[in-house]
């Protein structure tokens, strides 16, 4: 028969001195998960979308644009994956899109993510940061 061996008891100490320290988790901003920089910038435009097999026509204005899509608000809610196009007021320029993502309900409408089916970097008509542009400290 086997006979149990007996270990001296350690501190709290000692066994935390044998356990290697954790590598500290890495956080990553929103920013940097994306493909691409969000920028603040309301521009109207026009939502073409066929609800219920009838075109319907929304007018709307973007929260925020990047070269993948937009964030608009919208009186109606969208359902998640809509097929729709999106066109540029001040260009008339139109892209084909989708709803990315289940709408949240604000109090001024339904604040809708689209995502533009390709890239689209020059449809807002403006400059982009550079992908690897980061805030200074400084500000």
């Amino acid at each position: 028969m086997a006979t149990p061996v007996k270990h001296a008891p350690q501190s709290l100490h000692t066994l935390s001195a044998k356990v290697a320290p954790l590598p500290p988790k890495q956080v990553i901003a929103g920013e940097e998960r994306r493909r691409s920089y969000r920028v603040l910038l309301r521009v109207r435009a026009s939502i073409y979308v066929a609800l219920q097999g009838k075109p319907v026509t929304f007018e709307t204005v973007t929260l925020s644009v990047s070269n993948h899509g937009a964030l608009v608000v919208l009186s109606q809610n969208l359902p998640y994956d809509t097929r729709l196009v999106l066109e540029h007021s001040g260009t008339k320029e139109r892209v084909a899109c989708k709803v990315a993502r289940i709408a949240r309900e604000m109090p001024e409408g339904f604040h809708i993510p689209l995502e533009f089916d390709s890239p689209a970097p020059n449809f807002w008509r403006i400059a982009f940061p550079p992908s690897d542009w980061r805030p200074s400290d400084d500000m």
